[in-house]
């Protein structure tokens, strides 16, 4: 395994010699291969609609003296803390069916969903010769809120199907279930769709596992609540549809907030640790 530190981020090749990580660091592409060496930029021709003229002969002009400026005080950043990615892996009885570049995260992260797609796996009944496929759509994105840091992950789809698609089912099968007089039917109904439906399944199994990351500070939208986002968010947790009869002006805020993370997310499950 190889191990190139690339402005701040270390980045680890753990896929298979096939695969090929390629991580967007600050603007470069950087591709990563096990038998070979980092990708040379292809040459770009000079645009400049002088390109091939002779050169103009530089005027001379005396030296600027140089003035040293003292930094503020108390305004010297920090350094950044180097942090170690890789992609997440398949398992015995799941299949990561995206590119690895879409899962490139922290250990912390990788090993944790790791966890949680083998278990979810197991108890649904799959096996090393029949693996069900889980679809990342992204993993560390420099400029991405969450996902700057390679902390946050996005899935987006679980055995044939999308998040989405899967949410449909879900409201489908409820509603139908609502129409019975019979409430053992009625409850007998949301028990199957529970078992049948993959994608609430896998969405459960990430939140039984628990101790995703809380901000406490840092951008509002995410402030304060456990970063679990998707389509079942506000019926099953852990950030419920708030429901205030007379907010606050903070508390109005709030709700606004919430009410972007839950339309933000319907797609999608966005977790970070």
């Amino acid at each position: 395994m190889r191990r190139i530190l690339l402005s701040q981020l270390l980045v680890e090749d753990w896929a298979s010699p096939r695969d090929r990580v390629i991580a967007l660091v600050e603007c470069r592409a950087v591709a990563i291969d096990r038998g070979g060496a980092r990708s040379k930029r292809p040459s770009i021709p000079d645009p400049s609609p002088f390109a091939g003229e002779p050169a103009m002969k530089p005027q001379s002009r005396a030296p600027r003296p140089l003035r040293a400026i003292a930094a503020p005080r108390g305004l010297t950043p920090a350094p950044r803390q180097v942090q170690s990615l890789r992609p997440v892996q398949s398992g015995e009885a799941y299949r990561i069916a995206s590119p690895p570049v879409r899962g490139l995260v922290t250990h912390e992260l990788a090993q944790a969903l790791e966890t949680v797609f083998a278990r979810f796996a197991s108890e649904r009944g799959f096996t090393s010769g029949k693996p069900i496929e889980i679809h990342l759509s992204r993993g560390f994105k420099p400029g991405a809120e969450g996902h700057d840091e390679g902390r946050a992950a996005d899935i987006v789809a679980v055995g044939e199907q999308g998040l989405q698609q899967w949410k449909e089912a879900w409201e489908q099968a409820i509603a139908a279930s609502e129409k019975s007089t019979d409430s053992q039917r009625r409850t007998e109904a949301v028990a199957e769709e529970k078992k049948r439906n993959l994608g609430y399944g896998l969405y459960k199994a990430l939140q039984d596992l628990g101790g995703w990351r809380v901000n406490s500070g840092g951008w509002s939208m995410y402030r304060g609540v456990m970063q679990l986002f998707g389509p079942w968010t506000d019926t099953e947790g852990p950030w419920r549809r708030m429901q205030i009869e007379h907010p606050s002006q903070y508390q109005r805020q709030r709700l606004t907030d919430q009410q972007w993370v839950l339309r933000s997310h319907q797609d999608h499950i966005h977790v970070a640790k």
